[in-house]
């Protein structure tokens, strides 16, 4: 038995299993705070205002949950103005949202008027 070999083994296994773990803490640790942008499916929303303490839409009424986008590995819950309903087509969503920034505020995002990606389409062969 090569005591060398197997000690080179186990310091290896071991900073393998430690590096693991620690990717594995920063990958899973939820991020708080609200991004500049954002991208939700094909549409680029851009940040409007300052992060308020509930959904803000000038229109009167209480925000409508209309889905979730994922920021890193964490789901965020995404808001529209009152009337607003879920779907998952882009032409449907409204041009201003909010979303939960998971510190207690929720910031308000304004569509840019640009898709991001083209549509898919389909190819005859």
């Amino acid at each position: 038995m090569n005591w060398r070999a197997i000690g080179c083994l186990a310091a290896l296994l071991g900073g393998f299993l430690v590096i693991g773990l620690v990717g594995m803490y920063v990958a899973f640790s939820g991020q708080s705070g609200c991004p500049a942008a954002l991208q939700w499916d094909d549409r680029r929303y851009l940040v409007t205002g300052t992060p308020a303490p509930s959904p803000a839409f000038p229109s009167p009424g209480p925000a409508v949950d209309i889905g979730s986008t994922f920021l890193g590995l964490t789901t965020r819950t995404v808001y529209g103005p009152p009337g607003s309903v879920r779907s998952t087509a882009a032409a449907d969503r409204p041009a201003t949202i909010a979303m939960d920034c998971q510190n207690g505020a929720f910031q308000t995002y304004e569509w840019d008027g640009i898709s991001v990606t083209p549509p898919p389409t389909s190819s005859g062969g």
